[in-house]
């Protein structure tokens, strides 16, 4: 489904203009630093037009800032899955996970947004600053150079050398207690030259001390514009090149045409794993660590959280779900192997094979699980509504979902093996990249490689066949005739 654009042209309704100044109005608060008021408006504004991908974005930003990070992680791994091309939400997303210490799933983000964007030099930078705390310095440093911040791959090339960020003085005698760092006051709002930074306009400042300090004055977008050196507006009050006050006063216009959209330079602090390269005062308490690292798992009012590669799911009665994956599980839960179903009756033969066979999990508790390298999970509530999927697309679904397996032979290797699901449930499929979907008529079959088909939903008759004449083939497709939709995986470049 294409996301909703503000575009400003033709009439609007009155929900449109209603939408607009409730944008208008939250992202000027937000800029201002008068969050929760900001909050409250965008929520307005998210409820008029919940696809609105500048509605969302901004949201994601003020639940950012804000420091509700799984609400911000929901929007921007929502934004991702449907703008799986985009380096910027990506990068946004990425910042979500590393202030959350998620240091994999960051690191995972902003490498795919320089895949996509190889220049984008703000996403090398938090590239590197993610491998730095996981002290791979040596890639670091070559995120830090594509990014232009030498003093910081100045620091991994010291790191990677062995030598000490801190100026510490000589060993003593007797060591000296740890001093208590002092609390740093909260930052004024942010005024109009400072709004670039705010939103991610503004440039990577230098690093100026020895001492190795992952946080905001020292993270790429951390200056405002006026204190990177580029002004925000020339004498005459006209936009400067610094582009901080004029990106937003351009956006600004009622007509919608452009949003701030960039987490970049709103990090306030980064996570405390940035401690382990700074002096001994900054070494966090085990006891504040711990809480701080907690997985965000499902529970009774969320029983289904999906996204950026994780599963959770709360258990109460019976969830059939491979184990592929599984990181941990709380609470009382037992698990049965669960066997294959062909005409409604039970077989002898597994549904699926050693780990990613399925189970019967009963009880109640929480499962939490990861998807494999280049894997995403992707949650979907059937409705009542039939479909076929490929057996190894399927992850798990509720009970009350009824299943069927079945199998498409081939004179091509391999056979198409199939799962049937229908019922008024919600099913976890896996899938290597973006769902999306072509339209099958009985006047143009399509014909899809089987790597990339996940299913298909109507009344579909398929048949496997090969790719090309060559023999041997190079590879096989499923020819789908009928009425109905194929559903293809799209991998991710």
């Amino acid at each position: 489904m294409p996301t909703t654009r503000v575009t400003g042209r033709g009439p609007k309704s009155p929900v449109d203009e209603e939408f607009l100044k409730q944008l208008f109005q939250g992202g000027e608060l937000l800029a201002q630093g008068r969050l929760d008021e900001a909050r409250r408006l965008l929520e307005r504004a998210h409820q008029l037009q919940p696809r609105n991908e500048k509605g969302r974005n901004m949201l994601g930003l003020a639940y950012f800032k804000l420091g509700h990070f799984d609400r911000a992680a929901e929007i921007y791994e929502a934004l991702v899955r449907d703008n799986p091309v985009d380096a910027t939400l990506r990068v946004n997303l990425g910042l979500v996970y590393l202030k959350t210490n998620a240091l994999q799933r960051a690191m995972r983000e902003f490498a795919t947004a320089t895949d996509l964007q190889p220049d984008h030099k703000k996403a090398h930078n938090y590239l590197g600053l993610a491998l730095a705390q996981a002290g791979e310095y040596g890639r670091a440093r070559q995120h830090f150079l594509v990014a232009g911040s030498e003093a910081m791959a100045q620091k991994m090339a010291r790191a990677i050398a062995g030598n000490s960020f801190a100026r510490t003085p000589a060993r003593a005698a007797t060591p000296a207690p740890l001093p208590v760092p002092a609390a740093r006051p909260p930052p004024p709002p942010p005024s109009e030259g400072q709004w670039g930074a705010q939103f991610g306009l503004d440039e990577v400042p230098p690093a100026t001390d020895d001492e190795l300090r992952f946080d905001e004055d020292e993270g790429p977008g951390a200056l405002s514009a006026s204190d990177s050196g580029a002004d925000a507006r020339a004498p005459d009050g006209t936009p400067g090149d610094g582009d901080g006050a004029a990106a937003w006063d351009s956006a600004s216009q009622p007509d919608g045409e452009r949003l701030p959209e960039s987490l970049e330079g709103a990090t306030p602090e980064l996570p405390p794993q940035s401690a382990a390269f700074a002096p001994t005062e900054e070494v966090p308490l085990l006891a504040e660590l711990t809480p701080a690292l907690a997985l965000e798992g499902a529970s009774p009012t969320q029983r289904l959280r999906v996204g950026g590669g994780s599963f959770s799911v709360y258990v109460e009665g019976e969830l059939l779900t491979r184990l592929e994956g599984l990181v941990a599980f709380s609470g009382q839960l037992e698990f049965e192997p669960e066997r294959k179903r062909f005409r409604g009756r039970a077989t002898d033969e597994p549904f699926g094979q050693g780990s990613a066979r399925f189970t019967r999990a009963s009880g109640r508790g929480v499962l939490f699980l990861e998807a494999a390298e280049g894997h995403s999970f992707l949650a979907t509530d059937l409705g009542d509504t039939g479909v076929y999927v490929r057996e190894e697309c399927v992850f798990a679904f509720e009970e009350v979902v009824a299943f069927e397996n079945g199998k498409v032979p081939s004179d091509v290797p391999p056979d198409l093996e199939l799962v049937y699901l229908r019922g008024q449930g919600r099913v976890v499929l896996r899938v290597r990249g973006a769902l999306r979907s072509v339209g099958v008529t009985p006047e143009a079959p399509v014909t899809v490689p089987m790597s990339y088909l996940v299913g298909w939903q109507g009344s579909v008759t398929p048949r496997v066949v090969p790719l090309s004449r060559d023999n041997p083939p190079p590879g096989v497709g499923v020819e789908l005739s009928g009425e109905g939709f194929a559903l293809i995986s799209l991998p991710l470049r």
